[in-house]
């Protein structure tokens, strides 16, 4: 029987879920079998990451980690004698007003960071919408080109949500990967104390939600602003499993309900 290091070391993960998975081991013991472990050992480890200062949408995905972890046990009986798994008490997320880039800030960043590598990762960021995980993660013979357009294939084990799927590439990133190739040689530790710099010099230093997850928030409002883009494209461009992720973009598509206006003054 494989303790949960072992099984962590045999799934696939995107890096920041690597990272959050091997706080949770260390805490709950690498040499730990996963029918050992009860409620009691994920409300310790709750509390353990509260008491880190941890907010409540950033354990549950601490808790995911180990949720996974788990299920690959649970799924396989006659290996793992798991009965049933572990209730999870899932922390409530903030409903905090979604940060975004503004253009000025965007210019900005270009003029702090100058020649910085780090630059040209934060703008793929800002025009792709990836994960910085999944921006380190893939590698330049995943650039693909269709109908003179680029793009680049994320595959299942460098996505948050294991799915595979295509993001296309702007002129300016096309521009930068001909320079770079790829990501994967910067690191996602330095990518965030990069960042941390920037917010201090940009002014931003007591902007908690002028995190580097922001340039994610805002490719997708960009393209929810535009209103040519409906949101099951979105969704299928940011790789979200459900709508409910997506949705929180649908207030910044007023042109499109506009529009639907004309159907009902034919009614009139």
């Amino acid at each position: 029987m494989k303790t949960i290091k072992e099984i962590k070391d045999s799934l696939s993960w995107e890096q920041s879920q690597d990272s959050r998975a091997n706080v949770c081991i260390s805490y709950l013991g690498h040499k730990t079998k996963p029918n050992l472990i009860n409620e009691t050992h994920i409300e310790d480890l709750t509390a353990h990451l509260k008491k880190r200062g941890i907010k409540g949408s950033t354990i549950n995905r601490y808790l995911a980690s180990v949720s996974k972890i788990l299920k690959y046990a649970y799924i396989r009986p006659s290996v793992y004698n798991m009965a049933r798994l572990p209730h999870i008490v899932w922390q409530e997320e903030s409903k905090a007003r979604l940060r975004f880039m503004t253009p000025q800030e965007e210019q900005r960043m270009i003029k702090i960071l100058g020649k910085s590598p780090y630059l040209s990762l934060f703008l793929f960021l800002l025009d792709t919408g990836v994960r910085l995980g999944e921006a380190l993660s893939f590698k330049k013979d995943a650039i693909r080109r269709l109908d003179g357009k680029f793009f680049i294939v994320l595959h299942a084990d460098e996505t948050k949500n294991n799915m595979t799927r295509s993001v296309p590439l702007t002129r300016r990133c096309v521009a930068m990967l001909k320079k770079s190739g790829d990501f994967s040689h910067l690191d996602y530790s330095m990518a965030e104390r990069v960042w941390q710099k920037l917010r201090r010099n940009m002014g931003l230093d007591g902007d908690k939600q002028f995190v580097i997850h922001c340039l994610r928030h805002t490719c997708a409002s960009r393209l929810a602003q535009s209103g040519k883009v409906e949101l099951h494209f979105i969704k299928e461009w940011l790789g979200h499993k459900s709508y409910n992720m997506t949705l929180r973009y649908a207030h910044l598509m007023p042109k499109n309900l506009l529009k639907a206006v004309n159907i009902l003054e034919g009614y009139e």
